[in-house]
């Protein structure tokens, strides 16, 4: 996909989105992917010399192909926040953003507590000083800290683009809050940086990728509703 800002590249299947950031000497993978993706995923990837994988946060969704890429020589960054998220989805339980998700919430803890990634251990993890880290590997880029979704929740800013995890998100072909959050005033104060810092571009790790001007007013909406 082809942006003003630049180019982001993506892979999008069954409403679950990957990034890669091009690097000075390698490439940058933004999550992993889910049940089901790996064959097509990994045609992708043969087109890019991916040597790190930053993964926004520690849901299964978004974990899933993590050990995989690691017993390939891939280096997992992870926030120190999601370190005891992994495999285990109930240490954060989530709520409902909206009183419309709760029922969709019920579920997600469901299916949270059952479905598991494989075990990993990331390589490296990140702490909220660490905004500057991803410029040390060679990627033009910027680490965001994003609570709310997850304690760990982070995003990376790079040529106009926030790639934002699941701090916004583009389900259901429409730009949306996230519609569960581990903390609330976490999510409400993420998206106030969203706002704040004004990119082009949210892309998001469900749906495609969203201009900020119809992002807006979906964030300043929910802000002044809830």
């Amino acid at each position: 996909m082809l942006i003003k800002s630049g180019r982001i590249n993506l892979f999008f299947k069954s409403d679950v989105t990957l990034y890669i950031l091009k690097g000075k000497n390698s490439d940058l993978l933004i999550d992993t992917g889910f049940i089901g993706v790996w064959n097509e995923m990994e045609k992708w990837l043969n087109e890019y010399n991916v040597k790190h994988v930053l993964l926004t946060h520690a849901h299964v969704d978004h974990d899933w192909n993590a050990a995989r890429l690691q017993s390939m020589g891939v280096k997992i960054l992870l926030s120190s926040a999601d370190k005891d998220l992994r495999q285990n989805y109930l240490s954060q339980p989530v709520k409902p953003t909206a009183p419309r998700y709760r029922i969709r919430n019920l579920t997600q803890l469901a299916g949270g507590a059952l479905v598991k990634s494989k075990r990993y251990t990331p390589d490296i993890y990140l702490s909220d000083n660490d905004r500057d880290f991803l410029k040390s590997l060679g990627y033009d880029a910027e680490i965001i800290p994003l609570p709310g979704h997850t304690y760990g929740s982070i995003g990376v800013l790079s040529n106009g683009v926030l790639y934002c995890g699941d701090a916004f998100t583009m389900l259901w072909h429409k730009p949306d809050v996230t519609p569960h959050a581990v903390s609330i005033p976490h999510m409400k104060k993420s998206l106030q940086t969203i706002l704040e810092i004004n990119p082009q571009w949210l892309a998001c790790g469900h749906g495609l990728p969203v201009r900020m001007d119809k992002a807006r007013p979906v964030i300043e909406q929910y802000l002044k509703t809830f």
